[in-house]
Parts: structure tokens; sequence; C-alpha cells
């Protein structure tokens, strides 16, 4: 089944949200991964009812069947970046889910998660 672009997102949209340095940061790419998973759910109409995370402590979320909707899935496609522990792209993966995604992923990626 072929995917789609549904929304997208880029670190240098941040410095319209205040950031003006460091747009390639593991801090910058988990806001990145939150600004694309609000822009996604506002598009779909499902803002109210998956808010994500109120306070970002980093601790393990996942989206959770709230009402009639379920979560909005989708699926993390890096192409040909290496997948190592700790890359940049896993800061997106998080800020994404906790954003209010629903994004299949294993804790091993993210290891501050790991305990």
């Amino acid at each position: 089944f072929p995917g789609f672009v549904l929304e997208s997102a880029y670190g240098h949209e941040l410095a319209n949200f205040g950031l003006k340095v460091g747009h390639s940061n593991y801090a910058a790419c988990y806001a990145t991964g939150l600004l694309l998973a609000r822009r996604v759910l506002t598009k779909l109409g499902m803002d109210q009812d998956y808010q994500g995370v109120t306070a970002a402590d980093g601790a393990e979320y996942h989206v959770e069947a709230d009402g009639e909707r379920s979560p909005f899935r989708a699926y993390l496609d890096i192409g040909l970046a290496r997948a190592t522990t700790g890359a940049n792209i896993f800061g997106v993966l998080k800020g994404a889910v906790d954003g209010g995604l629903d994004i299949p992923h294993k804790v091993q990626a993210l290891p501050w998660l790991q305990r």
C-alpha cells in the first residue's frame, strides 16, 4: 500500500516560534516532531480529542483511544538514514508521539526511556 504525505514540518520553521538558533539539535528535533503532530491532528479535526503530553517530562507515552475516533496512526520512514540508538530522528519520533500521534515504535530506540 503506497503512502502519501499528509503534512510536513521542518526545523527551520522553529524560528517562527522564537527558536532562533540550533535548529538541528535533539531538542529542536523533538519540537519539530511536536509541531508536525499538532499540524496533522489539526488538519484532521482531532486536535481537541488527542492533546498529547501536557508536560514534557521524557516519560514513555502511548496514545489511547478517546471517544468514537481512534488515534491517527502514522509510520516512521527514515529512508536511508542510519537508525542508531539516540539518533536525532528518534527525537522527532518522540515529539510526534508526545504530540498525540500513534506511531508504533520500540522503547530501545529512545535511550532515555530504558530503565
